[in-house]
């Protein structure tokens, strides 16, 4: 049994925290990427992939996916991982412009905690890290889920104002429909909406959930934001994202997530 301390976390989660700072430091995290495709022709064929954070460990040992994260945000060390994601991410890019200078550049979906919005020096960190990239616009797509994005406007919103002049696109993520969350769309306006997994997962066998997506994507595009489905598992969803004019698509049926390369 674990013993625990005056702060009431065991000694395990202590030093297990400490060792996901250490492997911050001395890069055992790696990163993943998966695609996300354009489902419909619209004039902008440009690579899209959404950037994932492995643990080292969890590659080696078999580890479920993410098992670390709930321990990262518990001890707020979300704020370090986005920074290193960032900053790996940019140098990745720069490395890779250096080797090919007529390497097409994708665009890179980066998630972002709510402990990283309320960081008053992450936009400038990120801001600086874009630029010495010298990336062309929307290289970096920031991505924060809707429900969050409302509940800290004002960090959301200074933070796309610092980053949007350097070029930086956002993402709000798990949209549902609701009228609530389509008005706070209108408000902010971000590039690129991701649609929630309940919107997206019955699509190909409720003519309901069907004209619910249909209709999201049509108030999206009125707004002239992106759509984006995630969670695509089957070919027959697709289709029907296909046939109601949905921007990308990402998921299994898509691609799994694969090593950065």
């Amino acid at each position: 049994m674990a013993t625990k301390t005056d702060g009431g976390k065991s000694t395990a989660q202590k030093d297990l925290a400490k060792h996901l700072l250490t492997a911050l430091r001395q890069d055992g995290f790696v990163l993943f990427s998966q695609v996300i495709v354009p489902v419909t022709a619209h004039g902008d064929e440009r690579l899209f992939q959404e950037i994932l954070v492995r643990l080292r460990e969890e590659e080696e040992n078999l580890l479920p996916p993410g098992s670390f994260f709930p321990m990262l945000e518990e001890y707020r060390l979300m704020p370090y991982v986005d920074r290193w994601v960032t900053s790996r991410l940019a140098a990745w890019i720069r490395a890779r412009r250096e080797e090919k200078s007529d390497w097409p550049v994708p665009r890179w979906g980066v998630n972002l905690s709510a402990d990283t919005l309320h960081d008053p020096s992450f936009g400038e960190y990120a801001r600086r890290h874009v630029e010495n990239a010298a990336v062309p616009e929307g290289t970096f797509v920031f991505e924060v889920p809707l429900e969050m994005a409302a509940q800290h406007l004002e960090p959301v919103t200074r933070l796309m104002t610092q980053l949007k002049p350097a070029g930086c696109h956002f993402t709000f993520a798990r949209v549902d429909g609701a009228e609530a969350s389509l008005e706070f769309l209108k408000r902010l306006t971000p590039d690129f909406v991701k649609f929630q997994y309940g919107v997206v997962k019955d699509i190909d066998r409720s003519l309901a959930a069907l004209e619910q997506a249909e209709s999201i994507n049509t108030r999206c595009h009125a707004l002239g934001i992106t759509t984006v489905a995630e969670y695509v598992e089957s070919r027959e969803v697709l289709q029907q994202l296909r046939l109601i004019g949905v921007d990308y698509a990402q998921g299994l049926a898509v691609s799994p997530p694969l090593p950065l390369r």
